[in-house]
C-alpha cells in the first residue's frame, strides 16, 4: 500500500459522528465560503490570490536579503523579530511593517478588495530599503526563483507538528479539533501539507545560503541560536549586543514590545500584533502544550502517521522539553 492508503486505513470511519464523505462536503463548503482556491494542487486562502503567486516568479531578489520561510504557526513572528534585531545591530528602530506583511499575502479588511484596493506584500517589500528581512509561508516551489541565483540568505523555521497544529487550531479554526486533526492527517490544510512543506526545505539544508532552524532549539538555547543566525547572515555582533537581543526576544520581552506597540498605535498596533486585529500572535510560546488538546488516541495515531511520513528523512523534533 502507498503511504496515503496506509494513512487512510489508520483513520477512524467516523469523526464526531461524521463520515468521510460528510467531512469532505463540509470542508468543500467551508473552503468555498472562505474564498479558498487551489493552485498546482495546493490550497490557498483568499488573501493569497493566484496573481500574487504569479508575481513572485519575477520578484527582484537582492543579494543582501534575508528570507524567513515557515509553515504557519511555527515561529514566524519570533524569527522575524530576531532577524531584524540582528540585521540592525541590536537596535530596535527598524521598519516594523514586516509584522503585517508576508511576501505572498495581501491583507484587507474586506476580502473583495484584495485584488483591487489592498497592497500585496511583495509590493510592500519591493519598496523597502535594504537590508530586507522578508517573511513568507511559501512552499519551496512557489518562492521567488531568483533566490537560487542571488546571494540572499534563507532561514527556514520548523516547529514540531503537534504544537503547530494546536496553535493553528486556536488561532483560526471553524471546526473543532477532531475535525482539524482529520484534515491535517489527510493533507487538506490551507497552505498545503505540513510534511511536504517542511521536507522540501529540509532537503536544502546543506546549501551554503540556507539555514534550517527548529523552533524547539530556539527554546533550548536562544543565545546560541542567535549567534548561529548572526553568523549565517554575516553579522559579527559583540557579546553585549547579543545579550540585549536575547533579552528583547524572549517570550516576555516580545510581550512587552507588543504591548508597547498596541499602546502607542492603538487599533493599528493591534493589527500588527494580532491575527485580524483580534487573536494575539503571541499565545503561549511553549513546547509540549499539544498535550492539553490531543487525546491519548489522537497522539498515538498521529505518531504512526508521522513515522510513515518522516521515515528515512533524518529529521527529528522534540515534542516536549
Amino acid at each position: 500500500m502507498s503511504i496515503t492508503e496506509q494513512i487512510q486505513a489508520l483513520m477512524p470511519d467516523l469523526v464526531n459522528g461524521k463520515t468521510l464523505q460528510q467531512l469532505e462536503e463540509e470542508l468543500a463548503a467551508t473552503d468555498k465560503q472562505m474564498g479558498c482556491h487551489v493552485v498546482n494542487g495546493r490550497k490557498f486562502p483568499v488573501f493569497i490570490p493566484q496573481s500574487n503567486l504569479e508575481a513572485l516568479r519575477t520578484f527582484e531578489v537582492r543579494d543582501d536579503d534575508v528570507y524567513v520561510f515557515t509553515y504557519p504557526r511555527s515561529g514566524t513572528h519570533w524569527m522575524g523579530e530576531i532577524m531584524h534585531y540582528i540585521l540592525h545591530d541590536g537596535k530596535g528602530d527598524f521598519n516594523r511593517s514586516f509584522m503585517t506583511n508576508a511576501l505572498e499575502i495581501t491583507k484587507a479588511d474586506d476580502p473583495t478588495q484584495i485584488e483591487s484596493a489592498a497592497t500585496p506584500g511583495y509590493k510592500t517589500y519591493a519598496a523597502m530599503a535594504s537590508p530586507r528581512c522578508i517573511l513568507s509561508h511559501c512552499l519551496e516551489s512557489f518562492r521567488p526563483p531568483q533566490i537560487l541565483t542571488k546571494q540572499a540568505k534563507v532561514v527556514y523555521v520548523a516547529r514540531n507538528p503537534k504544537d503547530m497544529l494546536v496553535s493553528l487550531f486556536n488561532m483560526a479554526s471553524h471546526w473543532n479539533f477532531d475535525e482539524v486533526f482529520w484534515a491535517f492527517c489527510h493533507g487538506k490544510m490551507v497552505m498545503g501539507c505540513w510534511f511536504e512543506h517542511v521536507l522540501s526545505y529540509w532537503n536544502q539544508r546543506d546549501k551554503e545560503n540556507f539555514l534550517f532552524v527548529k523552533y524547539e532549539d530556539l527554546h533550548k538555547d536562544l543565545r546560541g541560536s542567535i549567534c548561529k543566525l548572526a553568523q549565517h547572515v554575516g553579522k559579527d555582533l559583540p557579546d553585549d549586543v547579543i545579550d540585549d537581543i536575547v533579552e528583547r526576544v524572549t517570550f516576555g520581552g516580545m510581550q512587552k514590545t507588543y504591548q508597547q506597540i498596541e499602546e502607542e498605535r492603538g487599533e493599528e498596533g493591534k493589527r500588527m500584533t494580532r491575527y485580524l486585529g483580534v487573536v494575539p500572535y503571541l499565545r503561549q510560546g511553549q513546547v509540549g502544550n499539544w498535550k492539553n488538546t490531543f487525546t491519548v488516541a489522537q497522539s498515538a495515531l498521529f505518531d504512526k502517521i508521522y513515522a510513515l511520513k518522516m521515515e528515512g528523512t533524518g529529521l527529528e523534533f522534540d515534542f516536549e522539553l
